[in-house]
């Protein structure tokens, strides 16, 4: 790396950027849905899963939650109806997630909430050669982490 200050900037770029990407992101889903972006993501990842269902581990680990806090989130979400929790269609010792009818209806109408917000904070601010270096470097890096979470237990 020949500029470590470009380096440095970008990297506070990133971080503090995102950070308050993702508090914005968070105040208007909330303000709109009631929902907040990690209840948003459980919806969204088990709407993708095959049977709408997943064992919690994968669940924690596609998230990147600890599995204590996926624990924590799923119950408040089964408290609301939104998710329910089943013994593992494959393993008995294991629980899996499952996205209930009404957590599929509620992810149906905030999603395009979403959408637009994450257009009008983020997305209309790219043009495509910026869109392009966003995907060639988070596309690898994200690759890489999920890996990686996949082979450690993620702490705390």
């Amino acid at each position: 790396m020949s500029d470590r200050s470009l380096a440095v900037r970008a990297w506070r770029g990133y971080f503090e950027g995102s950070r308050l990407l993702e508090n914005e992101l968070e105040r208007r889903l909330k303000a709109s849905c009631g929902l907040d972006l990690g209840d948003f993501n459980v919806l969204l990842v088990l709407s993708e899963a095959e049977g709408l269902r997943m064992r919690m581990g994968d669940l924690a680990r596609a998230l990147a939650f600890a599995p204590g806090r996926l624990t924590y989130r799923v119950a408040a979400l089964e408290r609301a109806g939104l998710v329910a929790r089943e013994p593992s269609a494959t393993d008995r010792r294991g629980t899996d997630a499952v996205l209930t009818d009404a957590g599929r209806t509620r992810l149906r109408r905030v999603r395009p909430l979403h959408a637009r917000h994450v257009d009008d904070l983020f997305l209309s601010e790219l043009d495509d050669e910026a869109l392009a270096v966003l995907d060639r470097v988070f596309g690898p890096l994200r690759a890489r982490l999920l890996d990686r979470c996949a082979q450690a237990p993620i702490e705390g």
